[in-house]
Protein backbone atom coordinates (compact mmCIF):
# COMPACT_ATOMS: atom_id res chain seq x y z
CA UNK A 1 0.00 0.00 0.00
CA UNK A 2 1.16 3.51 -0.81
CA UNK A 3 1.18 6.18 1.90
CA UNK A 4 1.75 9.93 1.47
CA UNK A 5 1.47 13.18 3.43
CA UNK A 6 0.13 16.41 1.95
CA UNK A 7 0.64 19.69 3.82
CA UNK A 8 -1.16 22.80 2.56
CA UNK A 9 -0.45 26.54 2.76
CA UNK A 10 3.32 27.03 2.49
CA UNK A 11 3.67 30.62 1.26
CA UNK A 12 5.48 33.92 1.74
CA UNK A 13 4.09 33.94 5.28
CA UNK A 14 5.77 30.64 6.21
CA UNK A 15 9.09 30.62 8.05
CA UNK A 16 11.69 27.87 7.59
CA UNK A 17 11.58 27.35 11.36
CA UNK A 18 7.87 26.50 11.20
CA UNK A 19 8.41 23.82 8.57
CA UNK A 20 11.50 22.48 10.30
CA UNK A 21 9.65 22.24 13.61
CA UNK A 22 6.77 20.44 11.93
CA UNK A 23 8.69 18.13 9.60
CA UNK A 24 12.43 18.34 10.22
CA UNK A 25 12.78 14.82 11.61
CA UNK A 26 9.73 13.38 9.89
CA UNK A 27 10.98 14.28 6.42
CA UNK A 28 14.09 12.18 7.02
CA UNK A 29 11.83 9.11 7.20
CA UNK A 30 9.69 9.91 4.16
CA UNK A 31 8.86 12.83 1.84
CA UNK A 32 6.37 15.55 2.71
CA UNK A 33 4.43 17.01 -0.23
CA UNK A 34 4.01 20.75 0.31
CA UNK A 35 1.16 22.58 -1.44
CA UNK A 36 2.73 25.99 -2.09
CA UNK A 37 0.96 29.29 -2.82
CA UNK A 38 2.90 31.39 -5.37
CA UNK A 39 1.41 34.85 -4.67
CA UNK A 40 -0.55 34.73 -1.43
CA UNK A 41 -3.12 37.43 -0.75
CA UNK A 42 -3.33 38.61 2.83
CA UNK A 43 -6.97 37.63 3.17
CA UNK A 44 -8.84 35.54 5.72
CA UNK A 45 -6.71 32.38 5.82
CA UNK A 46 -5.44 31.39 9.25
CA UNK A 47 -2.04 30.82 7.63
CA UNK A 48 -1.81 34.62 7.24
CA UNK A 49 -0.51 36.48 10.33
CA UNK A 50 -3.44 38.02 12.18
CA UNK A 51 -2.08 41.57 11.87
CA UNK A 52 -2.14 41.28 8.05
CA UNK A 53 -5.47 39.53 7.56
CA UNK A 54 -7.98 41.44 5.48
CA UNK A 55 -5.48 43.77 3.85
CA UNK A 56 -5.62 41.84 0.55
CA UNK A 57 -2.06 42.80 -0.34
CA UNK A 58 -0.19 40.29 -2.56
CA UNK A 59 2.97 38.60 -1.32
CA UNK A 60 5.13 36.61 -3.82
CA UNK A 61 6.93 33.72 -2.19
CA UNK A 62 10.29 34.68 -3.73
CA UNK A 63 10.40 37.69 -1.39
CA UNK A 64 10.87 35.28 1.51
CA UNK A 65 14.48 34.52 0.63
CA UNK A 66 15.17 32.30 3.65
CA UNK A 67 12.15 30.12 2.86
CA UNK A 68 13.11 29.73 -0.79
CA UNK A 69 16.61 28.66 0.24
CA UNK A 70 15.15 26.17 2.72
CA UNK A 71 12.74 24.69 0.16
CA UNK A 72 15.43 24.32 -2.48
CA UNK A 73 17.60 22.42 -0.02
CA UNK A 74 14.69 20.24 1.11
CA UNK A 75 13.72 19.37 -2.45
CA UNK A 76 17.30 18.53 -3.44
CA UNK A 77 17.56 16.21 -0.44
CA UNK A 78 14.22 14.57 -1.39
CA UNK A 79 12.63 15.65 1.90
CA UNK A 80 9.97 17.76 0.16
CA UNK A 81 7.87 17.70 -2.97
CA UNK A 82 6.38 20.96 -4.26
CA UNK A 83 2.75 21.14 -5.44
CA UNK A 84 0.78 24.14 -6.69
CA UNK A 85 -1.78 25.45 -4.17
CA UNK A 86 -3.87 27.96 -6.07
CA UNK A 87 -2.44 31.29 -7.17
CA UNK A 88 -3.45 33.95 -4.62
CA UNK A 89 -5.19 31.38 -2.35
CA UNK A 90 -7.52 33.86 -0.63
CA UNK A 91 -10.58 34.98 -2.56
CA UNK A 92 -12.27 38.25 -1.48
CA UNK A 93 -15.67 36.72 -2.22
CA UNK A 94 -14.75 33.58 -0.24
CA UNK A 95 -16.25 31.30 -2.87
CA UNK A 96 -13.07 29.38 -3.62
CA UNK A 97 -10.40 30.76 -5.94
CA UNK A 98 -10.66 27.83 -8.36
CA UNK A 99 -14.40 27.37 -8.38
CA UNK A 100 -14.88 29.41 -11.59
CA UNK A 101 -13.32 32.22 -13.59
CA UNK A 102 -11.98 32.92 -17.06
CA UNK A 103 -8.42 33.44 -15.85
CA UNK A 104 -7.92 30.05 -14.16
CA UNK A 105 -5.99 28.50 -17.05
CA UNK A 106 -3.53 31.38 -16.96
CA UNK A 107 -3.26 31.24 -13.17
CA UNK A 108 -2.41 27.53 -13.28
CA UNK A 109 0.10 27.96 -16.09
CA UNK A 110 1.78 31.05 -14.63
CA UNK A 111 1.75 29.76 -11.03
CA UNK A 112 3.27 26.46 -12.03
CA UNK A 113 6.00 28.06 -14.15
CA UNK A 114 6.82 30.51 -11.36
CA UNK A 115 7.35 27.72 -8.81
CA UNK A 116 9.23 25.52 -11.25
CA UNK A 117 11.61 28.34 -12.18
CA UNK A 118 12.02 29.52 -8.60
CA UNK A 119 12.67 26.12 -7.02
CA UNK A 120 14.11 24.27 -10.04
CA UNK A 121 11.65 21.39 -9.75
CA UNK A 122 8.79 19.89 -11.77
CA UNK A 123 5.29 20.48 -10.40
CA UNK A 124 2.89 17.58 -11.04
CA UNK A 125 -0.01 18.13 -8.64
CA UNK A 126 -2.50 20.94 -8.02
CA UNK A 127 -4.23 21.33 -4.64
CA UNK A 128 -7.19 23.75 -4.68
CA UNK A 129 -7.41 26.33 -1.90
CA UNK A 130 -9.98 25.35 0.74
CA UNK A 131 -10.33 22.04 -1.18
CA UNK A 132 -12.86 23.73 -3.45
CA UNK A 133 -12.74 23.30 -7.22
CA UNK A 134 -15.27 23.49 -10.04
CA UNK A 135 -15.50 22.60 -13.73
CA UNK A 136 -13.41 25.60 -14.78
CA UNK A 137 -10.70 24.72 -12.29
CA UNK A 138 -10.60 21.07 -13.35
CA UNK A 139 -10.40 22.12 -17.00
CA UNK A 140 -7.50 24.45 -16.20
CA UNK A 141 -5.40 21.84 -14.40
CA UNK A 142 -6.09 19.21 -17.07
CA UNK A 143 -4.92 21.62 -19.79
CA UNK A 144 -1.70 22.13 -17.83
CA UNK A 145 -1.15 18.37 -17.50
CA UNK A 146 -1.51 18.49 -13.72
CA UNK A 147 -3.23 16.04 -11.39
CA UNK A 148 -5.55 16.89 -8.50
CA UNK A 149 -4.75 16.59 -4.81
CA UNK A 150 -8.30 15.90 -3.67
CA UNK A 151 -11.43 14.43 -5.24
CA UNK A 152 -13.68 16.73 -7.26
CA UNK A 153 -16.62 14.37 -7.74
CA UNK A 154 -19.80 14.80 -9.73
CA UNK A 155 -20.99 17.96 -7.98
CA UNK A 156 -17.68 19.75 -8.46
CA UNK A 157 -17.12 19.13 -12.11
CA UNK A 158 -16.75 15.56 -13.34
CA UNK A 159 -18.35 15.62 -16.82
CA UNK A 160 -21.96 14.47 -16.53
CA UNK A 161 -22.04 13.00 -20.04
CA UNK A 162 -19.03 10.79 -19.44
CA UNK A 163 -19.43 7.04 -18.85
CA UNK A 164 -16.22 7.18 -16.83
CA UNK A 165 -17.87 9.61 -14.41
CA UNK A 166 -20.82 7.36 -13.70
CA UNK A 167 -18.76 4.16 -13.50
CA UNK A 168 -16.65 5.77 -10.79
CA UNK A 169 -19.67 7.24 -9.03
CA UNK A 170 -21.39 3.84 -8.91
CA UNK A 171 -18.23 2.07 -7.76
CA UNK A 172 -17.68 4.54 -4.92
CA UNK A 173 -21.34 4.41 -3.92
CA UNK A 174 -21.22 0.61 -3.68
CA UNK A 175 -17.93 0.81 -1.78
CA UNK A 176 -19.45 3.05 0.88
CA UNK A 177 -22.71 1.10 1.00
CA UNK A 178 -20.68 -2.05 1.74
CA UNK A 179 -18.83 -0.39 4.61
CA UNK A 180 -15.82 1.04 2.79
CA UNK A 181 -14.27 4.17 4.29
CA UNK A 182 -12.34 6.78 2.33
CA UNK A 183 -11.25 6.54 -1.29
CA UNK A 184 -8.34 4.05 -1.35
CA UNK A 185 -7.60 4.38 -5.06
CA UNK A 186 -6.07 6.92 -7.40
CA UNK A 187 -9.00 7.98 -9.58
CA UNK A 188 -8.30 7.95 -13.32
CA UNK A 189 -10.39 10.62 -15.09
CA UNK A 190 -8.76 10.41 -18.51
CA UNK A 191 -7.27 13.90 -18.72
CA UNK A 192 -6.04 13.90 -15.10
CA UNK A 193 -5.87 11.79 -11.94
CA UNK A 194 -7.18 12.53 -8.44
CA UNK A 195 -6.10 11.37 -4.99
CA UNK A 196 -8.27 11.78 -1.90
CA UNK A 197 -6.86 13.47 1.19
CA UNK A 198 -7.78 12.10 4.61
CA UNK A 199 -7.95 15.23 6.75
CA UNK A 200 -5.79 15.59 9.86
CA UNK A 201 -7.27 18.75 11.35
CA UNK A 202 -8.93 19.72 14.66
CA UNK A 203 -12.32 18.45 13.40
CA UNK A 204 -10.95 15.20 11.91
CA UNK A 205 -11.68 11.85 13.55
CA UNK A 206 -8.81 9.54 14.46
CA UNK A 207 -11.21 6.57 14.42
CA UNK A 208 -12.43 7.42 10.93
CA UNK A 209 -8.87 7.75 9.63
CA UNK A 210 -7.90 4.42 11.20
CA UNK A 211 -10.84 2.81 9.40
CA UNK A 212 -9.80 4.42 6.10
CA UNK A 213 -6.24 3.15 6.55
CA UNK A 214 -7.47 -0.37 7.33
CA UNK A 215 -9.62 -0.33 4.17
CA UNK A 216 -6.66 0.82 2.07
CA UNK A 217 -4.43 -1.90 3.54
CA UNK A 218 -6.99 -4.61 2.77
CA UNK A 219 -7.02 -3.81 -0.94
CA UNK A 220 -3.34 -2.77 -1.21
CA UNK A 221 -4.54 0.70 -2.13
CA UNK A 222 -3.46 4.27 -1.36
CA UNK A 223 -3.79 6.40 1.78
CA UNK A 224 -2.98 10.12 1.78
CA UNK A 225 -3.08 12.37 4.85
CA UNK A 226 -3.87 16.08 4.39
CA UNK A 227 -2.91 18.57 7.09
CA UNK A 228 -1.49 22.07 7.81
CA UNK A 229 1.84 22.80 9.47
CA UNK A 230 0.33 25.81 11.22
CA UNK A 231 -2.22 23.82 13.22
CA UNK A 232 -0.24 20.77 14.32
CA UNK A 233 -0.26 22.02 17.92
CA UNK A 234 -4.03 22.56 17.91
CA UNK A 235 -6.23 20.37 20.12
CA UNK A 236 -8.84 18.11 18.59
CA UNK A 237 -12.49 19.09 18.69
CA UNK A 238 -13.25 15.42 19.38
CA UNK A 239 -13.05 14.85 23.16
CA UNK A 240 -11.05 11.62 23.07
CA UNK A 241 -8.71 12.45 20.19
CA UNK A 242 -5.11 13.75 20.48
CA UNK A 243 -3.76 17.03 19.15
CA UNK A 244 -3.50 17.41 15.39
CA UNK A 245 0.26 16.77 15.53
CA UNK A 246 -0.12 13.59 17.59
CA UNK A 247 -2.90 12.44 15.26
CA UNK A 248 -0.46 12.79 12.36
CA UNK A 249 2.39 11.11 14.23
CA UNK A 250 0.18 8.12 15.02
CA UNK A 251 -0.07 7.33 11.30
CA UNK A 252 3.58 8.10 10.69
CA UNK A 253 4.50 5.51 13.32
CA UNK A 254 2.21 2.99 11.63
CA UNK A 255 3.72 3.73 8.21
CA UNK A 256 7.25 3.28 9.54
CA UNK A 257 6.51 0.01 11.33
CA UNK A 258 4.29 -1.81 8.82
CA UNK A 259 6.28 -3.52 6.04
CA UNK A 260 3.20 -3.45 3.79
CA UNK A 261 3.31 0.35 3.57
CA UNK A 262 5.47 2.26 1.08
CA UNK A 263 5.90 5.97 1.91
CA UNK A 264 6.12 8.11 -1.22
CA UNK A 265 5.40 11.68 -2.34
CA UNK A 266 1.90 12.58 -3.50
CA UNK A 267 3.19 13.06 -7.04
CA UNK A 268 4.86 9.64 -7.11
CA UNK A 269 1.73 7.95 -5.75
CA UNK A 270 -0.70 9.67 -8.08
CA UNK A 271 1.40 9.07 -11.20
CA UNK A 272 2.88 5.68 -10.34
CA UNK A 273 0.26 3.76 -8.37
CA UNK A 274 -1.36 0.78 -10.09
CA UNK A 275 -4.21 0.87 -7.56
CA UNK A 276 -6.46 2.99 -9.76
CA UNK A 277 -10.18 3.25 -10.27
Amino acid sequence: MYFCIRDDDTSFFTSPDELEKAYGKISEWGPISLAVVPFHRAGASKAVPEKLRGRWSIHPIHENVALVRYLRCGVSNKRFEIMLHGYHHDDPERLGEFLSGSDLTKKVSDGRKYLEDLLAIPVRVFVPPRNIIGKDGLRAIARAGLHLGGVAGVRAGWPLRSRTTWRKWLHLRRWRKNGGVGVPWVLELGDHREIAGNAVTPSASLVRNREALDCALKIDGVFCLATHYWELSAPSKNPNDPTVGDHLRYFIDVARSDHRILWRSVGDVITGSTSTL
